[in-house]
């Protein structure tokens, strides 16, 4: 099979190459490791609200097994259409507006294939560190990931000089994290005005990833780009019941866009992603109509953020930015050999499996998720190991 190597873009299979991540997975016995790795909320513990479970099982006793319509299920997506007004602060059309799909993984290359043309090399503007599905997709939809870096003495806010410098004739579209996974930041009001002034300036579009939206901690500010004067028009939200919800494994997540744009993502939403699933979808209604436990869950992560940023406030040689949002700390072991070394190190020492940060855009990083299973103590439990293998590192004797 060396052939298809051969044949195959060698940037892009570069870029998008995940096989030694998942060989090293392969090669530990996960039952003795607690994972730290997996952006799943309190995973792998059983965490399902009792009201979404029954929703799911009365769809599943009555037409579960039928397709909805592909845009998604109309009483979801009325749902969807009230927590978009209430969160984010936008009027929209459960029926022109929302296209509700499997994650939002999927609604990335959906939402930017219409605005990226093949052998063009159209350009997509990507702050980094940043998700790291974001740097993978734009190839595959056609495109080419531009990296535009962001700095730890800005808490990782956006420049908008640093987007200037690598705008060319060829970029089409910014693809932003808010908040950002994996360093936490929250965008703050005066970056995304300026982002926004750049994006109808260069006349661009705006592809805004808010699936941790539900996660902002207190003293922060949660701004919502498309409802700034000019950028409904432009601007393509995508979001998920995933991690504020905690439910990754339904996969349900959904695309808010202008009435144009839903109109092309409309017509071929049942060629690219098929409907999403029925009885799912139905415990995602239960979920939307009663969402108390999102601010349950909220409050647990910043509960867990003070006491893990105390733990690792005693551990020499990394550094580390106190969590704005989401359930995860973004931290710095270059002194410990980087991302991968210090990751193979955990896994051997501590049992513990972080995030390694390369695929995040910074080989010097690891990404630690701290709502790892459901019991806080036994979470806990697992940084204090990481805490003693670092201390127990030869750089520290």
């Amino acid at each position: 099979m060396t052939f298809v190597r051969e044949l195959m873009d060698p940037e892009y299979a570069k870029r998008t190459s995940r096989g030694s991540s998942f060989a090293l997975v392969s090669s530990v016995d996960l039952s003795k490791i607690t994972m730290m790795c997996w952006a799943d909320p309190f995973y792998p513990d059983y965490s399902l609200p009792e009201h979404i479970k029954e929703a799911t099982i009365k769809s599943l006793e009555n037409n579960g097994a039928h397709y909805t319509v592909p845009i998604g299920d109309k009483e979801l997506r009325n749902e969807i259409a009230k927590r978009v007004r209430r969160i984010n602060g936008l009027n929209v059309d459960p029926g022109k507006n929302i296209t509700v799909c499997g994650g939002s993984d999927t609604a990335f290359i959906f939402s930017m294939r219409p605005f990226l043309v093949p052998g063009e090399f159209n350009e997509v503007l990507i702050p980094t560190p940043s998700y790291a599905n974001n740097f993978g997709i734009p190839p595959l939809a056609g495109g080419v990931t531009v990296t535009v870096p962001t700095f730890v003495e800005d808490d990782y806010d956006l420049r908008i000089e640093e987007f200037e410098k690598r705008l060319t004739s060829k970029t089409k579209v910014v693809l932003i994290t808010n908040p950002n996974n994996p360093t936490t930041t929250v965008y703050k009001y005066e970056s995304l005005k300026k982002l926004a002034d750049f994006v109808e300036k260069n006349n661009l579009i705006l592809i805004v990833d808010q699936c941790f939206e539900d996660t902002v901690f207190d003293g922060y500010k949660m701004t919502n780009i498309a409802s700034m004067e000019g950028m409904f028009e432009r601007t393509i939200l995508l979001s998920s019941l995933s991690k504020g919800m905690g439910l990754c494994g339904f996969r349900i997540g959904y695309i808010v866009a202008s009435e144009d744009i839903s109109d092309v993502l409309h017509s071929c939403t049942v060629h690219y992603l098929g409907a999403p699933n029925t009885a799912a979808q139905a415990g995602a209604v239960a979920g939307l109509k009663n969402p108390l436990f999102i601010e349950d869950y909220r409050q647990e992560y910043m509960a867990r953020a003070d006491i893990i940023c105390n733990i690792l406030n005693t551990i020499p040689n990394i550094k580390f930015m106190k969590p704005q949002s989401g359930f995860f700390i973004w931290i710095d072991v270059s002194k410990y050999g980087g991302s991968e070394e210090t990751k193979k190190y955990l896994i051997e020492k501590a049992a513990v499996m972080p995030s390694g940060g390369t695929a995040f855009g910074d080989k010097e990083f690891i990404r630690l998720i701290y709502a790892a299973l459901k019991d806080r103590d036994a979470c806990i439990d697992a940084v204090m190991r990481i805490k003693e293998a670092l201390l127990e590192h030869p750089i520290n004797k």
